[in-house]
C-alpha cells in the first residue's frame, strides 16, 4: 500500500474503516484515481471542501474565508442584549466576491467596536465601511428580544448555506472530471469531502444546507465529513 498523501486522506481513511467492510485499499491503481477501493467494487475520491482563487495567474486556495467572517459575525450579534432599546437593528453585510484577507482577527475586532457604538443609537441607519471591500449596513426596525438581527450577506438571507452548496458543487465537477478515464473499471464511486467549516455553522445554515441537492454527476453518493474530532458526516 503507498503512503498516504495528506491528512484529508488520513481522515478518510479512518472514517471509511469504521463503515464494516471487509477490505479498504489506498490507490488500488497507483498514483491514479480512486484514491481508495472499498471490498473490490466502490471506488472512493478525497478532497478537502474548498474554493481557489487566481492570484497573479497562480491558483492559491481560500480556506472559506469570507464564510469563516459571516459566520462570526451572525455569533458575535447574539451577544448584544439591552432591556431598554427602542429599535432593533437588522444588519447586512456587503462585500466583493472575491477578496484576501490578511488579518481577519483585526477586522472581527473593527467591526464590534462599529457595532458595540452603534447599540448606542440603533435608531439611526448607518452604512460601516470597514475596509475597500467589506460593508457593514445597519436598518432600524422595531424593536424585538435582540438588538441585532441578520438580515442578509449580498443581498441573500441564505449566502452561507448558498455559497457552500455552490463550493460542494465545483469540488464535484472537477472530482468528476478526474474520474473520467477509470470510471468504469468499478461499479460504484464515492466523494468524500473533508471539511471544517460546516459543522461549526448555526443551526439555521446547517439544516438548510442538509436539504439542498447538488447534482452528483457520476458519484453514486456525495458524503460531507468532519475534519477533526469524532466523525460527523451527512451524505447526498
Amino acid at each position: 500500500m503507498t503512503h498516504l498523501k495528506n491528512k484529508d486522506e488520513s481522515r478518510a481513511k479512518k472514517y471509511l474503516q469504521t463503515l464494516g467492510y471487509k477490505d479498504l485499499t489506498h490507490e488500488p491503481l497507483g498514483n491514479v484515481t480512486p484514491d481508495f477501493l472499498i471490498d473490490n467494487k466502490i471506488a472512493v475520491e478525497v478532497r478537502r471542501l474548498n474554493r481557489n482563487h487566481i492570484d497573479n495567474e497562480n491558483r492559491i486556495s481560500i480556506e472559506n474565508i469570507e464564510i469563516v467572517l459571516v459566520k462570526k459575525i451572525k455569533k458575535f450579534l447574539k451577544t448584544f442584549h439591552s432591556k431598554n432599546h427602542t429599535h432593533s437593528v437588522n444588519i447586512s453585510i456587503h462585500f466583493e466576491e472575491t477578496f484576501l484577507i490578511k488579518n481577519l482577527h483585526k477586522i472581527i475586532k473593527k467591526i464590534k467596536r462599529k457595532l458595540s457604538k452603534h447599540a448606542k443609537h440603533p435608531e439611526k441607519h448607518r452604512i460601516y465601511f470597514i475596509t475597500e471591500s467589506i460593508q457593514i449596513i445597519c436598518t432600524p426596525k422595531d424593536p424585538h428580544k435582540e438588538i441585532y438581527q441578520f438580515s442578509d450577506c449580498n443581498n441573500d438571507e441564505f449566502w452561507i448555506s448558498n455559497k457552500l452548496l455552490s463550493k460542494i458543487q465545483e469540488n464535484i465537477i472537477e472530482k468528476n472530471e478526474k474520474i473520467s478515464e477509470n470510471f468504469k473499471i468499478y461499479p460504484e464511486w464515492w466523494l468524500v469531502l473533508v471539511d471544517s467549516i460546516i459543522y461549526s455553522l448555526d443551526e439555521e445554515d446547517f439544516l438548510r444546507l442538509q436539504t439542498l441537492h447538488p447534482k452528483k454527476y457520476k458519484f453514486s453518493k456525495i458524503i460531507i465529513l468532519s475534519a477533526k474530532g469524532k466523525f460527523e458526516t451527512f451524505s447526498y
